[in-house]
């Protein structure tokens, strides 16, 4: 499985819990869209937009969560390092809770090395 290049810095931005390097990912006027925005920062479409939301909703999940792994099974990319787009499917695991760990899915589409959107499906 080859894993494109923007995979591979959204894995290390997310995990490394930093609400700074999550947020020098996204674009301006990129989306983020997950059942967890919902529940964790009260928005009803669970849609975040830019960098300044996404940078205050990844601060806010550092303050609940001592680790965070997105172990990936399944990438299926095409496009390049600066535009593109990927479907990641990953087993989550939250503060080293490996029998509580949570298949996701997510979509994501980038353009000039940002991400442009992120569509974050939890099972």
């Amino acid at each position: 499985m080859t894993i494109p290049a923007m995979v591979l810095k959204w894995q290390d931005a997310w995990t490394s819990l930093d609400p700074e390097k999550v947020a020098a990912l996204y674009a301006e006027g990129a989306t983020h869209m997950s059942s967890a925005v919902t529940a964790r920062m009260d928005r009803a479409d669970g849609t975040l937009h830019g960098p300044a939301e996404l940078r205050a909703y990844a601060a806010a999940v550092a303050k609940v969560l001592t680790s965070f792994r997105a172990d990936i099974t399944n990438v299926i990319a095409e496009g390049t390092d600066e535009e593109g787009r990927a479907a990641i499917e990953y087993w989550r695991v939250v503060n080293g809770d490996e029998a509580g760990r949570k298949r996701v899915a997510e979509i994501l589409e980038w353009k000039q090395g940002k991400l442009t959107a992120c569509r974050v499906f939890h099972f």
